[in-house]
């Protein structure tokens, strides 16, 4: 029953690191990055495509990695992503590749591959029990992450600035990490 509520919290903190991105992401563009709308768009767009490829290879992934190693790389790339934001300099011009690179690497591997395997591994610790229920509670956790994490966003920004707001998220996905990896052998265990 633990890891399931752990897997919860795996659930909140990638969709819940998403969602900040998904209601930041283009406003941060234009502040911090001098871009159109439409071209931050594009980028994100195109990670999000290179995201479906990444979805789509997750049976091969799982050959070579278990679901703790493609949770943890997943949230590690995420973490990353966000990483290399942290250091823009507020209403300057910072250079573009940086965002770029960021919503790449969150949008087009983290986020697809670290969340799908959080699913998974959900499904499996779960197993033959009724998972009805569960999986209402499961989406209903990632909900509410969609819904908290976008209003912390905005505060944080406006009272402390983007570069908070991105080591706050890192450290969201930092924890979950830990979690992971402090936990690694009874959730390979529950999942197998």
């Amino acid at each position: 029953d633990c890891c399931i509520l752990g897997c919860f919290l795996l659930n909140v903190s990638t969709k819940g690191s998403i969602a900040s991105f998904e209601t930041m992401g283009i406003a941060v563009a234009q502040s911090h990055f001098d871009m159109t709308s439409s071209r931050a768009g594009m980028i994100v767009s195109c990670s999000g495509a290179i995201g479906v490829y990444a979805l789509l290879s997750m049976g091969k992934l799982e050959k070579y990695f278990s679901d703790i190693q493609l949770i943890a790389g997943g949230m590690a790339i995420m973490g990353v992503g966000i990483t290399v934001l942290i250091p823009i300099q507020n209403h300057m011009h910072n250079p573009g590749w940086q965002y770029a690179l960021a919503i790449f690497l969150i949008y087009g591997i983290g986020y697809p591959i670290g969340h799908t395997a959080v699913i998974g591994i959900f499904s499996k610790i779960v197993g033959r029990r009724p998972q009805g229920l569960l999986l209402g509670w499961f989406a209903s956790a990632g909900s509410l992450a969609r819904m908290a994490f976008p209003v912390m966003s905005g505060y944080i920004s406006s009272y402390a600035g983007v570069d908070k707001l991105f080591s706050t998220l890192c450290v969201v996905l930092l924890v979950s990490i830990l979690f992971v990896y402090t936990y690694r052998h009874t959730l390979n265990f529950l999942s197998s």
